[in-house]
């Protein structure tokens, strides 16, 4: 008896309670969770069970990015506000660059870039939504983005991206569009992605430069757009033998979400010109090929997506998707599991009522959403407290970037 007693003690369970289990999944990504429904029944209705949904969504609100637990970390805010100065001839606007900090943004640090000030003039437009080893791309906002500098804010150090080869055709005028700003990690190189269009020159403009339509190279000048792309450590563009979709009027640069997570550069069109085939398209730097995702299109059945306004953010190393409905005053924020699979879109949170948005700006830490209300000026809406603070910023061209303070030199990759 005593003998039996003993090994029925000693033996282990291979039973998880179901509190345990949904637990551990809970930390999991949703590419992972997608990929083990057909475990069980009971993991194949996750997104289905209201308790394992909530804390799912605390574990994506409270575990950043780690790199956003580090004390180095701050956010940007870039703004435009329009002046009356001889400084500023023709724009009317210039952009005010801030360290933003504090459990309710109330600090607030305006800093000097007199240096690509120079290079740029007084209205810039920041690439992506993140620093990049401390590093921050920027360019110019107004007709092209021709001329693109980087720069580290801790250092001051900023290097100029010198022109491509298409720009030496006195044929033919340039409008270029960065696309992407990333890290290519295999060959430890920065890399400046962009869409170039060429138009053909006025009789005027010809005249002007002393030139004739009726030149045999005038009529033999090539407008074909083109996707190029620029090496930091060789410092030279090529042209991009990919085929990578459009997405936007390269004219219009601000309505162009550009952000760089993992590897690769994503970008995505603000307005939605075509429900059926609204789609983001992701450009891996390492190995120079390019993807598509479609958004998706079943966000909720009360509100009409043509008059959604939508904003692709970086949400706890995922790619998020913020829907807000005019109609409806409601957030949706869903959450993608798979580049290039449209079924890996993942609904994580509806929020409502919320009149006074006007349009999503950027995801930041700690559950922070940030937003510009219907008078134009820049709140944050807090995923954990359903609490909105109000920045007191108002203007234009608002753009929200995180960044983590770097002493690492532009050029020191190439040394």
């Amino acid at each position: 008896m005593e003998k039996s007693v003993t090994q029925k003690s000693n033996k282990v369970s291979n039973h998880i309670p179901d509190d345990a289990s949904l637990s551990i999944l809970s930390k999991l990504s949703i590419k992972s969770l997608k990929r083990f429904q057909c475990v069980c029944k009971q993991w194949s209705i996750l997104f289905q069970n209201p308790y394992f949904m909530n804390i799912y969504r605390n574990h994506i609100i409270h575990t950043n990015h780690s790199d956003y637990h580090d004390d180095e970390v701050s956010l940007i805010l870039h703004h435009a506000v329009e002046v009356n100065s001889s400084d500023t001839p023709g724009h009317g606007c210039c952009s005010n660059l801030y360290f933003v900090s504090g459990d309710r943004f109330e600090n607030m640090l305006k800093f000097d870039f007199s240096l690509p000030f120079q290079v740029l003039g007084p209205v810039i437009t920041i690439i992506g939504s993140t620093s990049i080893n401390g590093t921050l791309c920027l360019s110019t906002f107004f007709n092209d983005e021709k001329h693109v500098v980087l720069w580290n804010p801790a250092t001051d150090e900023f290097n100029v991206i010198p022109p491509s080869p298409v720009e030496s055709s006195p044929y033919r005028s340039v409008v270029a569009s960065v696309h992407g700003f990333g890290y290519d990690q295999l060959n430890d190189d920065y890399k400046v992605i962009r869409y170039v269009e060429f138009n053909s020159l006025t009789c005027d403009e010809l005249y002007f430069l002393g030139m004739s339509w009726k030149d045999p190279l005038f009529r033999n000048v090539s407008l074909e757009p083109l996707w190029e792309i620029y090496s930091l450590k060789s410092s030279t563009w090529k042209k991009l033998d990919v085929d990578i979709p459009m997405v936007f009027c390269p004219e219009i640069s601000n309505v162009l979400i550009r952000f760089y997570l993992d590897g690769m550069c994503h970008w995505c069109d603000k307005f939605e010109i075509d429900n059926d085939g609204s789609y983001f398209v992701s450009f891996d730097v390492s190995n120079e090929v390019s993807f598509t995702t479609p958004l998706p299109l079943d966000i909720d059945d009360t509100f009409d997506l043509r008059s959604a306004k939508r904003h692709l953010v970086i949400l706890n190393e995922s790619i998020g998707l913020i829907t807000y409905s005019q109609e409806m005053n409601t957030l949706h924020i869903s959450v993608l599991g798979e580049i290039g699979v449209k079924e890996s879109w993942t609904k994580l949170f509806i929020i409502g009522s919320l009149p006074f948005v006007d349009y999503p700006v950027e995801a930041g830490r700690n559950g922070d959403l940030f937003f510009v209300k219907k008078d134009g000026e820049l709140a944050c809406f807090n995923l954990v407290t359903q609490m909105v603070t109000e920045l007191g910023v108002v203007g234009s061209m608002i753009h929200m970037v995180i960044y983590k303070r770097s002493l690492l030199s532009i050029r020191g990759i190439n040394k």
